[in-house]
C-alpha cells in the first residue's frame, strides 16, 4: 500500500487518542440503504436491498470485511487512511482548483507592512513553525477542549504530489530542508530561510526577495513547472518524466520537491472575489504557481494572499492548524527590517528545456486556460441571515438550516432533490479524515414537499423542520464517529480490487454495479464551510457534470461562493434565486 508515499519517518500517536473505528460491515450496509431511499427509485432500492441480502450471505462479504479489520488493526495506522490517499492521487483532473482549493488568506497584523515585508515575514514564520516540528514534533491539536490528530501536518510542509502517469506518489522530505522556492514572473529561486540550524532574519530575506524582484526582468514562459497546470495528468506525468531523464533537470526537481514550500508573488493587481481567487488558482499571464507542492501561498502586487494546501495528504483541519500555528507566531513576535550592505541573490533553480517540450508545456497551459474557463462563479450573500438570528427562532444548526435551503431550492429548480455531499472531520480518532454527511433525508424530503405546497401552518412546518435538522445532527454525529457510509463502500470495493484474486473473489460482486450504489456516491452538490478569521474565502469547480460547487458560510454575515460549467449557468441563476426565496421563507416560519 505505501509504495505510492515516499516517506520514512515513522509518523507515531504521540497524543494517544483513539484509533479510528472500523464498523461493521452489515451495520454500514443498512446505513447505505436508509440514506438512498431518498435518492433512488423504489425499483432501484428494491434492487440494492436484495444485492445487500445476497452479499453479505456469501463468504466473500465476510473475506473482504475481515481484510478492512487487518488494515485498520495495524499499529499506528487506519483502515481509510492510505485509501483516501490513494484515491486523490489516482485522480487524473487538473490539481488546482479541482482537487487542491485555493484560499484567500488575511492576517491583520500583516496590513501594516508593504507587501515584500509581508511576503517576508510570512517565509520566516513558515520556517519557524516547520523547524519547530521537526525539532519537537507535531504537537497537540486543540478545538473546543477537543483533541484532534495533528498526524496529517508531517505531509504538509517539504512535500510535493509526484505527478506520474496514470497514478501520482506523494513525496515527503525525510531530512530537514532549508529552502523555500520563492518564484517571481515564473523564474524559480531557492532561498536560504534555514541556516545553521537557525531561521534567517526576516530582514536577510527581506533583502534577498528586493534583490530578485529587481533583478528579474523578463518573465521565464514556459518553465517546467507548466506541467503541474495539466488538464490531463496522465500526459502531464510524461512530460514531466522527459523532462527529469536530464540529470540537471533532475537536480532542479529535487530542490523543488525538498523545499519547505513555495511562494509565489505575482507583480499584478487583482480586486474582488472573482479576479483574487482566479488568480490565486493560478496566474493567467506567466502560471508563476508549481501545483502539487504540499503548501504554496501566493500574493500579489497590491497585496492579496491566498494559498493552497495539496489534498493527497491533507485535510481542510490541519490547513486550519497550521494557520493558527503561523497567526501565534507572528503575533507573538515583533519584526524589524535591518538594512543589510551584502547583495543576496538567491540561486536560481534552471530547468534545461528543449523546443519540442516547450511546446508541449505551451499547449498544457493553453488546455489549463479553457479548462478555468469552463465554469463561472458567483457569490452570493444571504441577507437577514445570521446565526445570531436562527438562534433566536431556536435553531442551533446553520449548518443544517442551509441544506433544507438547498433541497428546497433544488426542488424548485429540477422538481427533484439530488445527493449532496458535506465534508465531515473524523480526526479526533489518530490518522482519521473526513466523512461525507448525506443530508437528504426521508424527513428533510419530507419538510421541503411541505413547506412549497404552503398549506400546513407555520407551527406544522416549524416541527417538520426540527424533524429534519434533528436527522442532520443525527448522521453529522455518526460521521464524526467513523459510522458514515461513504468512506466504507469506497473502501470495501478498493480492497476488491486489490485483493479481491488473491482472495479468491473472481467476480465483482453485484452490489457495487446497483445502481443505488453510484447513487450514493453521486455528489451534484459538493459543499464545504468552516470558519477562521484568516482563511476569507475559497471556491473549486463541479466534481461532476451538471453540479455545483459550494462554498458557504453561516455567521455575522451569512454567503456562499458557487460555481456552476458553462452550459448550466442558467440553471444556476435560477437555483440562486430559488435559494434566496427559500431562505426568507424559512426564516419567517
Amino acid at each position: 500500500m505505501k509504495d505510492f508515499i515516499k516517506y520514512n519517518v515513522p509518523i507515531k500517536n504521540v497524543d494517544n487518542l483513539p484509533q479510528y473505528p472500523i464498523p461493521a460491515l452489515k451495520d454500514t450496509l443498512e446505513r447505505f440503504l436508509e440514506w438512498v431511499e431518498t435518492l433512488v427509485s423504489s425499483e432501484e432500492l428494491e434492487e440494492a436491498k436484495k444485492a445487500v441480502d445476497r452479499f453479505l450471505s456469501t463468504e466473500h462479504s465476510k473475506k473482504l470485511e475481515e481484510k478492512i479489520k487487518e488494515l485498520g488493526n495495524r499499529e499506528e495506522d487506519s483502515w481509510i487512511f492510505d485509501y483516501w490517499v490513494k484515491s486523490h492521487l489516482l485522480v487524473r483532473a487538473p490539481l488546482t482548483p479541482h482537487t487542491n482549493v485555493p484560499i484567500i488568506y488575511e492576517n491583520k497584523k500583516l496590513l501594516q507592512f508593504e507587501v515584500l515585508e509581508r511576503i517576508a515575514i510570512l517565509m520566516n514564520a513558515t520556517a519557524s513553525v516547520y523547524k519547530d516540528f521537526k525539532e519537537n514534533g507535531t504537537g497537540e491539536y486543540w478545538i473546543k477542549n477537543k483533541n484532534y490528530s495533528s498526524d496529517e501536518f508531517h505531509g504538509l510542509l517539504a512535500s510535493i504530489n509526484h505527478i506520474k502517469a496514470e497514478m501520482d506518489e506523494y513525496y515527503i522530505n525525510d531530512e530537514c530542508s532549508q529552502f523555500i522556492v520563492f518564484t517571481y514572473k515564473n523564474h524559480l529561486y531557492n532561498v536560504q530561510v534555514i541556516r545553521d540550524g537557525d531561521v534567517v532574519s526576516v530582514g536577510e530575506i527581506l533583502n534577498t526577495l528586493k534583490n530578485i524582484v529587481s533583478s528579474t526582468l523578463e518573465p521565464l514562459v514556459p518553465n517546467a513547472n507548466y506541467v503541474t497546470i495539466g488538464v490531463d495528468r496522465d500526459a502531464a506525468g510524461k512530460v514531466l518524466e522527459k523532462i527529469l531523464e536530464n540529470n540537471s533537470n533532475n537536480t532542479a526537481y529535487e530542490q523543488v520537491k525538498d523545499a519547505i514550500m513555495v511562494m509565489n508573488y505575482d507583480d499584478i493587481e487583482v480586486n474582488g472575489v472573482y479576479e483574487e481567487l482566479d488568480n490565486a488558482s493560478c496566474n493567467r499571464e506567466y502560471v508563476n504557481r508549481w501545483h502539487g507542492k504540499g503548501m504554496q501561498f501566493s500574493c500579489t502586487k497590491n497585496g492579496i494572499f491566498s494559498f493552497i494546501a495539496d489534498h493527497s495528504f491533507v485535510d481542510g483541519g490541519t490547513e486550519i492548524y497550521f494557520i493558527n500555528k503561523l497567526k501565534s507566531y507572528i503575533e507573538e513576535n515583533t519584526f524589524s527590517f535591518e538594512e543589510l550592505t551584502t547583495r543576496t541573490i538567491a540561486e536560481e533553480i534552471i530547468f534545461d528545456l528543449s523546443d519540442d517540450i516547450k511546446k508541449v508545456l505551451l499547449d498544457l497551459k493553453e488546455e489549463f486556460d479553457q479548462c478555468m474557463d469552463s465554469f463561472q462563479t458567483r457569490y452570493v450573500n444571504f441577507d437577514g441571515l445570521t446565526r445570531e438570528r436562527l438562534k433566536e427562532k431556536g435553531i442551533l444548526s446553520g449548518d443544517g438550516f442551509i441544506h433544507l435551503a438547498f433541497q428546497a431550492a433544488q426542488y424548485m429548480t429540477y422538481n427533484r432533490i439530488n445527493n449532496t455531499y458535506i465534508s465531515v472531520d473524523a480526526r479526533r480518532y489518530f490518522r482519521g479524515r473526513t466523512e461525507v454527511n448525506r443530508p437528504v433525508s426521508k424527513e428533510s424530503v419530507h419538510f421541503v414537499k411541505e413547506f412549497l405546497k404552503k398549506e400546513k401552518s407555520s407551527e406544522e412546518l416549524c416541527e417538520l423542520m426540527k424533524a429534519a435538522l434533528d436527522e442532520h445532527h443525527r448522521r453529522v454525529k455518526l460521521c464524526q464517529s467513523g459510522n458514515g457510509v461513504n468512506r466504507y463502500l469506497y473502501v470495501l470495493e478498493s480492497v476488491f480490487n486489490d485483493y479481491g484474486k488473491e482472495m479468491g473473489i473472481h467476480e465483482k460482486p453485484e452490489l457495487f454495479n446497483t445502481k443505488a450504489f453510484k447513487a450514493i456516491a453521486s455528489n451534484h452538490l459538493s459543499t464545504t464551510s468552516f470558519g477562521h478569521p484568516d482563511m476569507k474565502y475559497l471556491y473549486f469547480p463541479p466534481v461532476q457534470e451538471h453540479g455545483f460547487g459550494i462554498y458557504y458560510f453561516v455567521g455575522v454575515e451569512s454567503f456562499m461562493i458557487i460555481t456552476a460549467f458553462e452550459e448550466d449557468v442558467e440553471a444556476l441563476e435560477n437555483f440562486i434565486d430559488n435559494l434566496q426565496e427559500c431562505i426568507k421563507g424559512m426564516l419567517e416560519l
